[in-house]
């Protein structure tokens, strides 16, 4: 049994592929996206780097004002190349595996960047490991989109949590820092005994940084997906018989 943490409204394509293949799934959403009003600089940028699917989506409203004709798009990965890609959007560089900060950075293309302005398409908050390396050579400003607020808790988080702690192969997901820590906050206000239970189950993360998180929150048996994908993580369910 999976206990999906994202929002309900972003578990359509997930929820087809666990049915698929016979995988049971609840509901612990742990957190919403919130449209963010960013601030549009009248600067010209040389590139772009969109950091998820969120990032793409809520900022395609500005995309005539960032773009122009010479710019450079890179993605952190290829779901979010692939988004790009299907409004039109060339993309010009994104590792094809492991998506990731550090993945990009190790790209001829990212290693190549010196003297040029970037802009990091985001949401608040996050990993600081793309401006603090490219901002060694480079001007690197952010366009946050969107934050992620954390979920009340309700009636649903408590019963798919009493489930999930029942069924000796339940498995968590983290596709986020704010998803693990958002979780970490509701469990331990429904169970009390929640350090006690976490080193017993397993959870799916969507990075390295993320695995890193879960051991300091007590996690034992962590599993990082090839990349940062629905389809991904279901093979792993399916590989490991979860």
């Amino acid at each position: 049994m999976l206990l999906i943490t994202r929002p309900i409204e972003q578990t359509k394509n997930l929820e087809s592929l666990l049915l698929a293949n016979e995988i049971d799934y609840a509901f612990f959403p742990t957190f919403e996206i919130k449209k963010v009003k960013p601030i549009v600089s009248k600067q010209t940028y040389e590139v772009i780097i969109f950091i998820s699917v969120n990032a793409v989506e809520y900022a395609e409203e500005y995309f005539d004002k960032l773009f122009n004709t010479s710019i450079k798009i890179f993605a952190v990965g290829p779901v979010t190349a692939n988004r790009l890609l299907r409004k039109n959007i060339k993309v010009d560089c994104y590792p094809n595996k492991k998506a990731s900060s550090k993945e990009l950075l190790k790209m001829r293309e990212c290693q190549s960047l010196s003297n040029k302005k970037i802009l990091i398409v985001r949401g608040k908050g996050g990993s600081e490991t793309l401006k603090n390396n490219l901002g060694i050579s480079n001007q690197v400003d952010y366009f946050e989109v969107y934050e992620r607020v954390q979920c009340e808790l309700t009636i649903q988080h408590n019963e798919s949590f009493e489930k999930f702690k029942k069924i000796p192969d339940g498995v968590l997901m983290a596709t986020s820092e704010e998803s693990l820590t958002y979780f970490m906050r509701l469990a331990q206000s429904i169970s009390s005994d929640l350090i006690q239970i976490l080193p017993a189950k397993k959870i799916i993360v969507f990075s390295e940084r993320l695995k890193v998180i879960a051991k300091d929150f007590g996690f034992k048996n962590i599993e990082i997906t090839e990349n940062p994908s629905d389809e991904d993580l279901v093979n792993l369910l399916i590989n490991k018989k979860y």
